[in-house]
């Protein structure tokens, strides 16, 4: 990832950017929470926690979620419920859209209506403040298409309570004329880091949604990492950030070093 310049310092007069600085915020959390293999003596869950009440311990370690089971299908109206239910009124759900709508339909004028319905079912959670910013991830094979990304885009519902974010796996899109797009419909470029990609860091909106996709991070890497985000915040802008969940072996500890320096 690129280096960016530390929080100012100054004594300045607060100013209207100064004090939406103070409202921006680090959510901070895993991409997924529901897995038998965390629970026990020295891993996620304690051996006292019960399965039904993993979402609760969760949200009182961490305060966001990017829930990648709605990948699947759009969560119930029970899911919902628990969601709402089972976390503090600050916590925030960054819900994966559904696979028909990016992999199948492939962003066409039938993944339209259905990435409405998946945002009516998810209107509870947006109606109580905590849902986070919707998540599009493309496949690796989906090629940039300018236009058709331009229509689905447009053709999104977009309010002040709904956010939304895309992350390309195809190098193709990495361009200025995509970034512009995203621009204009007020659409997050996800900083995905991999082991084999830096992260796209292009500002397109008023946050920042980022994924930590390495199979190991070591403390100067999660440091870097919280310096970049302190930066952001200090600029006005909530951050998003998601640990990998799967193939590794403890990645909420470099959820918890994250929140640790960044002071969250």
């Amino acid at each position: 990832m690129r280096k960016a310049k530390g929080p100012s310092r100054s004594g300045k007069v607060p100013t209207d950017s100064d004090n939406k600085a103070t409202m921006a915020q680090l959510h901070i959390g895993l991409s997924g929470y529901d897995y038998k293999e965390w629970h026990g003596d020295g891993l996620f869950y304690p051996p006292t926690i019960k399965r039904a009440e993993f979402l609760q311990y969760y949200a009182s370690r961490f305060n966001s979620l990017e829930s990648n089971g709605t990948f699947q299908s759009a969560p119930s109206e029970a899911t919902v419920g628990r969601w709402i239910e089972g976390t503090p009124p600050e916590f925030t759900f960054s819900p994966k859209m559904v696979q028909s709508v990016t992999h199948f339909k492939r962003l066409n004028g039938e993944a339209v209506g259905i990435a409405v319905d998946f945002v009516k079912a998810l209107e509870p959670v947006e109606r109580v403040g905590k849902l986070g910013p919707i998540f599009l991830q493309l496949p690796p094979n989906f090629k940039r298409n300018d236009d058709l990304l331009d229509s689905f885009l447009a053709s999104l519902p977009h309010r002040p309570t709904l956010r939304w974010e895309i992350e390309f796996r195809n190098d193709s899109w990495n361009t200025s004329e995509v970034e512009e797009i995203l621009r204009k419909h007020g659409v997050a470029w996800v900083a995905a880091e991999t082991d084999d990609e830096p992260a796209q860091l292009r500002d397109t909106v008023d946050f920042l949604f980022v994924r930590l996709r390495r199979l190991e991070y070591t403390d100067g890497q999660l440091q870097e990492w919280a310096n970049f985000l302190r930066t952001k915040i200090a600029e006005g802008k909530d951050c998003y950030v998601y640990c990998r969940h799967k193939d590794t072996i403890a990645p909420w500890l470099w959820a918890d070093r994250i929140k640790e320096l960044v002071g969250s």
